[in-house]
């Protein structure tokens, strides 16, 4: 597939909004969408794992979706997380994601389920075959979907689905990281997943960085990419530094409470999570605050 498409920068997957009775909160989303694009984002993914996405419903999701495309009105790409465990439902968000207007999809692999490359290999040419003419971002995060895409895989499916364009990698390895940009040659768009690593995987190749932490500072991942592009590495390599440091204070995302909660810090009410995600308790709510604090962030 050829395609115009081609995304740079900085990539923030959205939290969802839930209000005090579990309900996705349409006005709370977009709030945050509008605070991310006074920043100056280049890009966002809804309905991810930062968004909470395997807790909403189907109906839910194309919701959401659909909220948020027509909220942004085409100022910055969309990309629509659409991956489920099921290869049935995953084709049915990915065409919703197409005919509402999103820019592209992700599919994340499959989880729960122990799954070969040979079904893997199924369930993604499945998917892509079913939009040929939409463009698909594969997306592996092994440490919590169980599953991963190898490299092997990866070349048998860039072999049959011309319309995938790319992949977001949230594997710590930065060696598969370079596997996935070589193997991809010329046009191939890799996006790197892990925080921590977007400084090293800008100079490997990467595209972009998909952040969850750019939910509360995108300004800041924005200007390392800047400062990566204009060749100033000790500034980036400073700004990866103060990065390390917020994923520290955030626990490294390992909940979105903890970026609600720097949002709600940023004057950007951001809602609740959706149980079985728990609210974090006050004696980590000072602890964020502390911690931005040290930083010299609010």
């Amino acid at each position: 597939m050829k395609t115009e498409l081609d995304i740079r920068g900085v990539i923030c997957p959205i939290v969802t909004s839930f209000d005090d009775q579990n309900r996705v909160d349409f006005e709370g989303v977009r709030r945050v969408v509008d605070f991310l694009l006074s920043h100056q984002i280049d890009g966002l993914m809804v309905g991810g794992t930062t968004g909470e996405g395997m807790l909403l419903s189907i109906a839910e999701r194309k919701a959401l979706c659909e909220a948020v495309v027509e909220h942004v009105d085409g100022r910055v790409p969309v990309i629509a997380h659409t991956g489920c465990i099921s290869t049935a439902e995953t084709i049915e968000l990915t065409c919703h994601a197409r005919a509402t207007g999103a820019i592209a999809a992700s599919v994340i692999v499959p989880y729960f389920f122990t799954l070969d490359d040979e079904s893997l290999y199924m369930h993604f040419t499945a998917v892509a075959r079913a939009v040929p003419d939409f463009p698909i971002f594969l997306y592996t995060f092994p440490g919590n979907a169980k599953n991963d895409i190898t490299p092997a895989l990866l070349e048998r499916l860039l072999e049959a689905a011309p319309n995938i364009i790319g992949i977001k990698s949230s594997n710590p390895s930065l060696i598969r990281l370079q596997e996935y940009i070589h193997i991809g040659g010329d046009g191939f768009q890799v996006f790197c997943g892990v925080d921590g690593l977007m400084l090293p995987a800008l100079v490997l190749g990467a595209r972009a960085q998909v952040s969850g932490n750019s939910n509360v500072f995108p300004e800041i991942f924005r200007e390392l990419y800047e400062a990566f592009e204009s060749g100033h590495l000790e500034r980036a390599q400073a700004l990866q530094c103060l990065i390390n440091q917020i994923r520290s204070v955030f626990k490294d995302g390992i909940t979105p409470a903890y970026f609600k909660a720097g949002l709600k810090l940023r004057g950007v009410p951001a809602g609740c999570t959706r149980p079985p995600m728990r609210e974090l308790e006050p004696e980590e709510l000072k602890a964020v605050e502390k911690g931005l604090r040290a930083l010299e962030l609010i």
